[in-house]
């Protein structure tokens, strides 16, 4: 019942006015109705003898001045039309009157449903006002019921307490009985016993009779199906994806840019050769390596967004917030690809790759992450591109931007260690070594 008031209260108190306007418009209608009925029957046998009246008046016009001997009148066929659409008006009446009189007794049991029907109308637009006050009020005493049918349940179990209690005294008296001089005062303590039981016996009746419920069919009914569904389940989406490729735009948007940052150091070089073998700092080597293809991926990012907005329809909650983000997505990618070539030359593009697939199968892009076997679930929070996913679905589709400032800090860090690297790779790229002068193996 309460799971029901829920429901219907706001409707009601929303459109109370509406209710009571209708009502209203409903039981005036029926008075108009039942007025009109009233008309209908005064003035139907009226009406069919004013139309017979007007047709033989009509005809016997025509007879008198176009019917032979008489020479024909040039009104002759307006008359003729007359004569014919009066004595069709006249049938018109006759059948009208003809059915008044045959449902009279209908007419008058309409009536008597439409005065019902005004009756009603006016009651409930006269209520209308307070509907939503008389469903709390209702449910009020439904609730007041349902603590009375837990005190029932309370008494019940002192009326089973004091049938104990009775029976017992009754077997003390029988005891008492088969030994009289001994069980006199057994006998008096058990009919005290008897007196208390059935005065709390008395009590409990009369206390649970006056709270038992009265409920009629429509009640039973709908304790019955509250009883048998008493919880209902509603699920509804938080900032849902319009379509699938939406969806999965989080997911592919960071593996375009990581292959094009894997492209992009397969035609430059991640470590300048004349800045090493000028003696440059490590630092200064390591940004000329990486600001190039940042700038690559920055064009590639404004391509890859126009092309999916422009010309695939791509809907973004924040599309500045989402532009923005990759330019750093685009340089942290940038400084791990740069850093594995640098510091493994050939062997690195493995490990780029290798890398990629690692991210890409623990990112969580097309399923939860938690389906995924444990070792990938271990290696989630560790690798960027989780947190990138995880930013550009706040970003693309609507949420709290909680992840995307934690996104932001861990590709900051991403970006900075992978530099640091990238710059002592380039030190000791400078320092020549034994073994760098003279390889164990020379091809």
């Amino acid at each position: 019942m309460n799971a029901a008031a829920a429901q219907a209260g706001p409707f009601l108190e929303k459109n109370e006015k509406a209710i009571g306007d209708t009502a209203r418009f409903v039981a005036d209608s029926a008075r108009t109705l039942r007025e009109d009925l009233g008309t209908l029957e005064e003035e139907a046998p009226a009406a069919a003898k004013d139309a017979r009246a007007a047709s033989g008046t009509l005809d016997g016009v025509h007879r008198a001045r176009c019917e032979d001997p008489v020479p024909p009148d040039p009104a002759c066929p307006d008359l003729e039309k007359a004569r014919d659409a009066a004595a069709g008006a006249a049938a018109v009446a006759e059948d009208v009157d003809a059915l008044v009189t045959a449902h009279r007794e209908d007419l008058k049991q309409l009536d008597g449903h439409l005065v019902t029907l005004e009756e009603q109308a006016r009651t409930l637009a006269a209520r209308a006002p307070r509907l939503s006050e008389d469903l709390d009020d209702a449910v009020t005493k439904i609730n007041k019921l349902d603590a009375g049918a837990a005190k029932v349940a309370a008494g019940a179990k002192r009326l089973t307490k004091g049938l104990g209690t009775a029976e017992t005294g009754a077997t003390d008296l029988d005891k008492g009985v088969g030994e009289l001089e001994t069980g006199a005062g057994d006998l008096n303590g058990g009919l005290l016993k008897l007196v208390d039981g059935s005065g709390e016996l008395a009590g409990g009746l009369h206390e649970g009779a006056g709270k038992i419920p009265d409920y009629d069919e429509r009640d039973r009914e709908r304790r019955t199906g509250v009883m048998a569904d008493p919880v209902r389940l509603v699920s509804h989406d938080l900032h849902k994806a319009p379509d699938y490729g939406t969806g999965f735009a989080p997911y592919f948007i960071p593996l375009s840019l990581w292959v094009g940052a894997m492209v992009a150091y397969m035609l430059i070089a991640p470590m300048n050769r004349r800045a090493l073998a000028a003696g440059a700092s490590a630092w200064r080597i390591a940004l000329a390596g990486w600001l190039p293809v940042v700038a690559i991926g920055v064009a590639q990012t404004l391509a890859l967004m126009s092309v999916l907005h422009w010309a695939l329809g791509l809907q973004m909650a924040r599309a500045a917030g989402t532009v923005g983000f990759l330019f750093l997505v685009t340089a942290c990618f940038a400084a791990l690809v740069q850093w594995l070539n640098a510091r493994f030359g050939a062997a690195g593009r493995i490990l780029v790759l290798a890398l990629l697939m690692l991210q890409l199968t623990s990112a969580g892009g097309t399923y939860p992450v938690q389906t995924s076997p444990g070792f990938f679930n271990a290696l989630h929070p560790f690798l960027p591109m989780s947190h990138v996913v995880d930013a550009l679905r706040r970003l693309i589709s609507g949420g709290g931007l909680g992840p995307v400032w934690q996104a932001c800090a861990v590709l900051a860090l991403f970006t900075a260690g992978a530099l640091a690297l990238t710059a002592l790779s380039a030190r000791r790229r400078q320092v020549w070594t034994m073994d760098r002068l003279h390889p164990e193996l020379t091809l």
